[in-house]
């Protein structure tokens, strides 16, 4: 998916994924899908948040999927809470400081 907000172009097909969340078998997934959320970073820096609902029978109407730019410290915030994730915190935000103790 392509989108631009404020001039700037977020695209899914080039972007580094760095985290997704990962998903659990429950009857409630069930009955209303299951919210897929990527955390993505563009080329020049840029986060953002994919999500889209996908019903897990496959037949149902998909919801519309939404791209949302992110500040680094949103980006942060929905790393942490990501469970599927792609990248060490230090490769995923190579421009913030942290501490390793």
């Amino acid at each position: 998916m392509k989108q631009a907000f404020d001039g700037v172009v977020y695209d899914t097909d080039t972007a580094v994924l760095l985290a997704r969340n990962e998903h659990q078998f429950c009857i409630e997934a069930l009955k209303t899908g299951r919210n897929n959320v990527d955390l993505l970073r563009t080329a020049d820096g840029r986060y953002f948040k994919y999500e889209k609902t996908v019903s897990f029978f496959g037949d149902d109407d998909e919801s519309d999927p939404e791209l949302t730019p992110l500040s680094a410290e949103e980006a942060v915030m929905l790393y942490n809470k990501l469970t599927d994730r792609r990248l060490a915190f230090e490769d995923a935000f190579p421009d913030i400081e942290y501490d390793e103790a």
